[in-house]
């Protein structure tokens, strides 16, 4: 190749990456997300702290020593992360629970849940304060319903090349239509808005899609198909009813791993998100918060749905399935990747901890107590994945 050539393929190269960043992110507050010489990159995920600005101190504390154990390259917040109440007492809570990656410089994002916006604090005004602690998320486009969906790619270990991509999709809060009711969805207009970002980064990877991960608060309504829960030909007293089908809420056992203690909560309807990742073809996985107690995984069409427990101890909650998730992606085979919970009671009983002396600690025996009956909860769920189908 000629040099001149070589000069105008590399300054094209960097222009078009240019234009898949945030313009209005300033490139002191928008750290180039990238690989790691091993080829690792780990992302790790607080749900539900669902807190006030006074922060319970074992939930800050477990923060802090999952970050510092397992040094994440990326921390998300997957909705209902504040329920302070007015402008100051937000700004507070925000800044209570983004301390632990602030003063540790670890990168962070956010997604919104169903009830940050219920103290009288409008979610763009909310993303304001979580972008002056140095947040990435940023509207990519204000004119989509909600705010705050946008997209992070994640760049190749060395070059320009972008490996991988994250999407932070606001879910909604309550479905305003009244004669529906229920959880909101994701509008048309941002599913058309992730279909066209989609084919942008494709057609600058020459072609190829991007593999992605999707993250959002609200769990797509497909997820009731994908974990087997039987239908019922016509609605029968207190059942669950999505997407115009009525389900028995007790799933098969053999539709996921991990632990599913309440019957998912999606919107009734959708307005198509979970076809649009199908046809697509580049999200290899989602994952929500919303449901404090379930830390299931299940695969429906070759895209992984995992509910991420809450980290919070000032919301509903236990102590079995209470902790925070970690993804660990892999630059070497991008369509797969690893994730594990971290629960809280394994963090309470490593050498050192200080979650056990926290305000509002359980004792360690009572940690200890919970690990058995995740244990035993875990090995009655493997039994039932042994068992063979019976057709």
């Amino acid at each position: 190749m000629k040099p001149m050539k070589k000069i105008v393929c590399c300054l094209l190269a960097i222009l078009m990456t240019a234009m898949l960043l945030p313009l209005s992110v300033s490139a002191q507050t928008s750290p180039v997300l990238r690989f790691n010489e091993d080829g690792t990159f780990k992302i790790m995920m607080f749900a539900d702290s669902q807190d006030d600005e006074n922060l319970e101190e074992t939930t800050l504390q477990l923060m802090r020593e999952a970050l510092d154990t397992y040094q994440p390259d990326l921390v998300v917040y997957l909705g209902d992360n504040t329920v302070a109440s007015g402008y100051d007492n937000q700004h507070a809570a925000i800044e209570a629970i983004t301390e632990p990656c602030v003063s540790r410089g670890v990168p962070f994002a956010i997604v919104f849940g169903n009830h940050d916006q219920e103290q009288g604090v409008e979610k763009e005004d909310l993303l304001a304060m979580y972008r002056e602690f140095g947040c990435l998320t940023y509207d990519a486009d204000p004119d989509l319903y909600g705010c705050g969906t946008c997209n992070l790619p994640i760049f190749a270990s060395s070059g320009l090349k972008i490996a991988f991509n994250l999407w932070l999709t606001d879910s909604g809060s309550r479905n305003p239509d009244k004669e529906v009711g229920g959880y909101d969805y994701v509008r048309e207009d941002q599913i058309e808005w992730y279909k066209n970002k989609a084919a942008t980064l494709k057609a600058l990877n020459g072609g190829e899609t991007v593999p992605a991960i999707n993250f959002q608060h609200i769990v797509v309504p497909e997820v009731y198909d994908a974990m087997g829960y039987p239908k019922l030909p016509v609605a029968v007293g207190d059942v669950t009813t999505y997407l115009g089908n009525t389900y028995i809420p007790v799933p098969k056992f053999s539709s996921h791993t991990g632990i599913s203690l309440e019957p998912p909560c999606p919107p009734y309807v959708t307005a198509g998100q979970f076809d649009a990742w199908v046809e697509t073809g580049d999200i290899v996985a989602s994952f929500f918060g919303h449901d404090h107690v379930n830390s299931y995984t299940t695969n429906y069409k070759g895209i992984d749905l995992t509910s991420v427990p809450t980290v919070g101890c000032n919301s509903y909650s236990n102590e079995i399935n209470r902790g925070v998730g970690l993804i660990t992606l892999n630059e070497n085979d991008l369509q797969n990747y690893s994730y594990e919970l971290i629960h809280m009671y394994d963090m309470a009983l490593a050498e050192g901890s200080e979650i056990p002396n926290a305000d509002g600690a359980k004792s360690t025996v009572y940690y200890r107590f919970m690990k058995l009956v995740d244990k035993l909860l875990t090995a009655i769920h493997s039994i039932f994945l042994a068992m063979p189908v019976i057709k």
